[in-house]
């Protein structure tokens, strides 16, 4: 199966990365900027993928606080030795420009002084003007810092790693050069991405279990097993005052992420304690729910634990603020709903299918499963959505039974 990357960086590098010949089993899409600070806009627009990849540290520390909202794994392309060294070998041979003679912004100033070190151990080759670009950068005054150097003399190129700066840099008429970006490097950091949402992937669909222990029964509102279950996408059985909930990881994470599941867990207390377990098999994990039930009796912190596959105890959880909300305000979501004429908490439960889901092809069933609907009222929401072309149909799922193939279909909705 193919994973999909967002690639997020800046224009050239996006045109440089576009040159690479990929690998069979990846595809990219490509967001581009003119700044690093524009990279969280362009997160609100993203289209369903498996993973995200920045070219830098900067558009993916800007983009840190909405990162929080996206369960999809998130990287960028480190800086390394051998960028730095392949491209000041470059500025050595074709422009005849020595190392003292540059002033320079990089990540991390180390990579910079190892390779003067590996040049010269007794330390006598004279340092370029070095800036340390921190999370926080403020871009004006990196160009600032080229323009002080160049303009007292004490630098004859101003080498950047960024390419708003280099922009900036250009117009102001001063010598300027982009850090070179090996295409080595762009593959490798795209490779390790895709391994990393393959790992993700398979991490999701480990076997999970949850136990909801029931002390005071007659205070357990009808319909919160239906709740719990259609949250978990659950099947579920009962067994002295206590219900068994079958899963898989990837949804626990997903649904701890919701603002509304934390405030139902939060809700069951104390008429009910609610845990998970992790394990290689249906019975291990099953054993782990009910150690984490004890476990979690002795914790000062109450709330929801889970013990994984390695007798590890987790929790009070979710062990960060849940991030995913009903953002019924959201302009884009009342675009959508005024178009198909969904609700925009319809919208917005959309979105969350398809990010439970990872972009994967859904069926009507698994749509009507998540929004506890009926299968015809699920397809009456995708014909609504298909009439707009908010979602395609990909294919056929045949069935065991006799009867029709059932459709494929995958959203075209922003995913968060």
């Amino acid at each position: 199966m193919k994973v999909t990357i967002a690639l997020v960086g800046s224009q050239e590098f996006c045109r440089q990365a576009e040159n690479i010949v990929l690998p069979h089993n990846m595809c990219i899409d490509y967001y581009r900027y003119d700044s690093p600070s524009e990279a969280p806009r362009l997160l609100e627009v993203l289209k369903p993928c498996h993973v995200i990849l920045f070219s830098g540290s900067l558009p993916y520390e800007a983009s840190e606080k909405i990162l929080q909202t996206i369960s999809i794994p998130a990287f960028y392309i480190q800086q390394n030795e051998h960028t730095i060294a392949i491209t000041l070998l470059y500025l050595a041979s074709e422009k005849n420009m020595a190392i003292h003679d540059i002033s320079i912004d990089i990540k991390e100033r180390t990579h910079i002084e190892q390779i003067l070190q590996d040049l010269d151990p007794l330390s006598s080759v004279q340092k370029p003007a070095i800036h340390e670009l921190q999370s926080n950068s403020d871009l004006q005054a990196v160009v600032n810092f080229h323009l002080e150097h160049f303009r007292n003399g004490k630098s004859k190129m101003a080498l950047t790693s960024v390419h708003a700066v280099y922009d900036q840099l250009q117009a102001a008429g001063i010598p300027s050069f982009r850090m070179l970006d090996p295409a080595s490097n762009i593959l490798r950091a795209m490779e390790h991405a895709v391994q990393q949402a393959d790992f993700a992937r398979s991490e999701a669909t480990k076997i999970a279990v949850g136990v909801l222990q029931v002390h005071q029964p007659e205070e357990l509102p009808q319909r919160t097993i239906e709740i719990l279950a259609n949250y978990l996408q659950a099947q579920w059985k009962e067994k002295e005052d206590n219900f068994f909930f079958y899963t898989t990881l990837g949804t626990i994470e997903f649904v701890l992420a919701l603002k509304a599941f934390v405030q139902f867990c939060e809700s069951l207390h104390p008429v009910s304690t609610l845990s998970f377990g992790l394990g290689q098999t249906m019975i291990e994990a099953t054993d782990n729910a009910m150690s984490a039930l004890q476990l979690g009796k002795q914790e000062i912190n109450k709330g929801v634990f889970m013990l994984d596959e390695h007798k590890k105890l987790h929790g009070p959880l979710p062990a960060t603020k849940p991030s995913i909300a009903m953002r019924l305000d959201d302009p884009d979501l009342l675009k959508i709903s005024e178009r198909t004429t969904l609700s925009p908490a319809v919208i917005s439960k959309l979105r969350q299918f398809d990010q439970f889901r990872q972009s994967t092809p859904f069926t009507a069933n698994d749509l009507a499963g998540y929004l506890a609907v009926s299968r015809r009222t699920a397809e009456r929401t995708i014909k609504k959505l298909m009439d707009q072309q908010y979602i395609d149909t990909v294919g056929e799922e045949m069935t065991y039974s006799q009867g029709r193939p059932r459709a494929l279909y995958k959203l075209k909705i922003a995913i968060n």
